[in-house]
């Protein structure tokens, strides 16, 4: 019997269904802590524009955009954790992964938009934020394809593309090595996402090898249950035998009639007391003698039928 864990929903054929809600479960084992943590890099940020602009109304903008994000992610987690047993996880993904873009998004608009001109603390600090953030989500997203890549491509390509084509120019080697460093953070996250869908595979198939040796295991006690049952049945059957058999040896013996025992050709074969009393003979002396020698009266009717039949 498979345990009820190992149950797959009807929403696919195997393995995607488990391999989807493994995939699914283990984004969303990071999804809270993540959320978390780029609000409170939001909220840093949003010191940091203060501190350095003038203008602070679309620095507001951009914090409250975020603020709501995060809540949005924060409902989505809850939601997760309480969806029904066995539902379908891949509406939860696609949701985080559209909470995924539109946080690329922010960080995007905040690496070209809402760049600051100064200081250039100011410059690195929002740099160092979006690399640091997108790099640091390899971990957390790579297990549902597309959920990284939502939040990185448009977190990084926008920025690179801003800071070394447009902002001050075009500077094709620093330029050039930003867009494959962003590249780079893509594929390492698109190979983690195959490494542990390989890993998830393999739990898979040795959750179904388990439950497949659990099954065989019940099997095969249940055949010896039932083997041990013959088994008895037929100890019992054999016992019931032997002691008929004595029963009736015991009354053969000890009857006060004699009795013999012959074969076809009159050949007494056994004979009980009461016949060894009857013709004289000792204990077992009848057997192997013929019926006709302990008994001539009967070899003459018997004579007397074959002339008759003549």
């Amino acid at each position: 019997m498979i345990p009820a864990t190992l149950h797959p929903p009807v929403y696919g054929p195997w393995p995607a269904p488990r391999l989807r809600a493994l995939q699914v479960e283990e984004m969303f084992r990071f999804a809270g802590v993540s959320a978390a943590y780029s609000y409170f890099g939001a909220l840093l940020t949003l010191g940091v524009l203060f501190e350095v602009s003038a203008e602070r109304t679309p620095a507001a903008a951009w914090f409250v955009a975020a603020t709501l994000l995060a809540v949005l992610r924060g409902i989505l987690v809850v939601a997760y954790k309480r969806r029904p047993a066995g539902s379908d996880p891949s509406r939860y993904a696609r949701f985080a992964i559209g909470a995924n873009f539109a946080a690329g998004v922010l960080w995007g608009v905040l690496g070209t938009a809402l760049f600051p001109v100064g200081p250039v603390y100011a410059q690195l600090f929002v740099v160092m934020v979006i690399i640091c953030f997108v790099a640091g989500s390899v971990t957390a997203y790579s297990a549902v394809e597309g959920a990284h890549e939502a939040l990185s491509i448009p977190a990084t390509l926008p920025t690179a593309a801003y800071l070394f084509f447009m902002r001050d120019g075009m500077h094709w080697y620093a330029g050039v090595a930003a867009l494959f460093f962003c590249f780079a953070i893509i594929y390492y996250a698109r190979q983690l996402h195959t490494h542990l869908e390989a890993g998830f595979l393999a739990q898979i198939e040795r959750g179904d090898l388990l439950a497949l040796s659990s099954a065989v295991n019940e099997k095969i006690s249940t055949e010896n249950r039932d083997l041990a049952h013959r088994a008895a049945v037929r100890g019992m059957s054999v016992a019931s035998a032997r002691e008929q058999v004595d029963r009736l040896d015991s009354l053969f013996e000890s009857s006060p009639l004699p009795w013999l025992v012959c074969d076809e050709g009159g050949t007494v074969l056994r004979a009980n007391a009461a016949a060894d009393r009857l013709f004289a003979r000792g204990s077992g002396g009848l057997d192997g003698a013929a019926v006709t020698s302990i008994l001539p009266g009967l070899a003459l009717r018997s004579g007397e039928v074959a002339s008759g039949s003549a």
